[in-house]
């Protein structure tokens, strides 16, 4: 059986009666042109029982450890009732947009059944153009964010990567039970010291290959990047950033950029209710605006999310006069690493330039801010940091997120404002039962202090965005969907006058953008009447 990591063990720590650790995924399909019935759930059970094997997130479920002092482990169901984990539900006519995120809000709004693996699949009908959409709930503590569309691939016609047989296939659950899994609880703990020895070797020779590397400052700066948060880390900056600089080490950011986020409406006790909006733009916009502002799509991303949130944030009286803390899941999943169906995540957290009015800024800001926390988050071990954290007991994380939920508002909130998660998707169409997808819109989770969540995913030619949020606290959010358009259209056009100076002045575009077709000028991004 598979050990949970620290890191399953904090998203699994999330199951509280507020907030929970499911990752959601919506997906429309185009309209059936030939009359029949399409990817029902019928032949979604079907097509999952075919694949299951080679799908061991679809059949894993946790085993406890006794005395809750090591990690669960996660075992192979003896068996799925696909009955149980695949459901049918109708919208009301005529079954518009704003129908199917109020449905994909109710679902969201419940728990997975406790008592099976933790996943389940809804098939939506009664849309307006005849087609379906599908919601997979699956719990994060089996999978990541970046290998879901890796799951998607895995369930269609002609999946684009070899379907590769589960190697834990057959170890179901421990054949004793619970008397072998203290057995194999106190192994672990037995085990503990000759782990730290290990660990502590690792480190070692880390920090030996960075001293060849580049000098005694490379293996001094590691704590300080992870220990001083915010204004602590100001001297240490001050100090030794331009030696680092010199001797090529990123320079130090703190993890933490400030001790005390902003105070907004959403950050403190999330509630347990959760209202979903979605849609989808164009990802030529975000790559032109990008190359326009010698910048990259995430950086537009960031730059248009922090407008957006602006306008939100204005909208509703709240100043916008301080950059609100955004917390960006990168991945740690190493070059060599063969484990397919894991957690390989952490966090970053930056300043996101809401404060800004100009769009060029904002993205310029947001640019800067990434990619000097990337950087120093980079310089850090991040496979020791995970190999330490496995010395974490997961009572720890249970009691502090369950202390969290019932803390008041101002204590409960977390380190950052929200979340923005961007993940890499498919480049080309993916077909269930005959029928392309025609889009996928992630619908993550909250955690406790955070009321709103901006998970995106690029699906073909579009960037698909899923807004998540408690209404509690966020009121309606799909005035987000507005503007979020509105502020691509601004970065457009502005990235457009800034290439037009550039090239005036002589100095034609920057050299991201070098050999580019010319940017399209946009004066607003239309909003379809119906669908997405």
């Amino acid at each position: 059986m598979q050990q949970l990591t620290a890191l399953d063990v904090m998203f699994s720590s999330l199951d509280t009666e507020t907030t929970n650790g499911m990752l959601g995924a919506l997906i429309r399909f185009e309209p059936p042109t030939d009359g029949r019935p399409h990817a029902d759930a019928a032949f979604v059970r079907a097509r999952i029982g075919e694949r299951l094997p080679y799908l061991p997130p679809l059949h894993r479920r946790v085993v406890k450890v006794p005395l809750g002092l090591e990690h669960d482990y996660l075992g192979r169901a003896d068996r799925i009732d696909l009955l149980k984990h695949v459901r049918t539900v109708r919208l009301p006519f005529p079954g518009m947009q704003a129908q199917l995120a109020d449905e994909v809000s109710r679902i969201m709004s419940s728990s997975l059944d406790p008592d099976l693996p933790p996943w389940d699949y809804t098939v939506i009908e009664g849309l307006e153009d005849g087609s379906v959409a599908h919601l997979l709930r699956i719990h994060h503590l089996v999978i990541d964010g970046g290998s879901m569309p890796v799951l998607w691939d895995a369930l269609s016609d002609k999946p684009t990567q070899p379907l590769v047989l589960d190697p834990g296939s057959e170890h179901h659950e421990p054949r004793w039970g619970r008397p072998e899994m203290l057995v194999r609880e106190l192994a672990g703990l037995a085990n503990k010291p000759s782990q730290l020895s290990m660990l502590v070797l690792h480190y070692l020779q880390w920090q030996l290959d960075e001293v060849k590397k580049h000098g005694l400052l490379a293996p001094v700066a590691m704590p300080l990047r992870l220990l001083l948060p915010g204004p602590f880390a100001a001297p240490a900056k001050r100090l030794l950033n331009e030696r680092l600089r010199a001797a090529g080490i990123a320079p130090i950011e703190p993890f933490l950029p400030v001790l005390d986020p902003p105070s907004t409406p959403f950050n403190g006790r999330v509630g347990s209710e959760r209202i979903f909006a979605f849609d989808d733009l164009a990802l030529a916009d975000f790559r032109e605006a990008g190359k326009a502002l010698g910048g990259t799509i995430n950086d537009v991303v960031l730059g248009v999310s922090a407008g957006a949130l602006r306008r939100y944030l204005r909208s509703r009286g709240i100043p916008a006069d301080k950059p609100l803390i955004v917390s960006v899941p990168v991945t740690i999943r190493g070059k060599d690493e063969t484990l397919q169906w894991a957690n390989f995540v952490s966090m970053i957290f930056t300043e996101l330039p809401t404060h800004l009015d100009d769009p060029v800024a904002r993205v310029r800001a947001a640019k800067a801010s990434v990619r000097a926390a990337k950087g120093s988050f980079d310089a850090m071990p991040t496979t020791l940091l995970r190999e330490a954290s496995q010395f974490i007991p997961a009572a720890m994380f249970n009691t502090a997120m369950r202390l969290m939920v019932k803390l008041p508002d101002k204590v409960s909130k977390g380190p950052n404002n929200v979340v923005i998660s961007n993940v890499k998707g498919p480049v080309e169409p993916i077909v269930l039962d005959g029928v392309k997808i025609k889009g996928y819109w992630p619908a993550s989770f909250l955690s406790v202090g955070g009321g709103i969540n901006i998970t995106l995913q690029s699906y073909t030619d579009r960037v698909c965005f899923g807004f998540m949020g408690n209404p509690q606290q966020v009121g309606d959010i799909a005035p987000l969907v507005d503007f979020m358009r509105e502020s691509l259209a601004e970065t457009m056009e502005a990235a457009a006058k800034v290439r037009e100076r550039e090239a005036a002045r002589g100095t034609g575009v920057p050299a991201a953008s070098r050999g580019s077709k010319p940017p399209r000028r946009l004066a607003a991004v239309p909003r379809p009447a119906t669908g997405t």
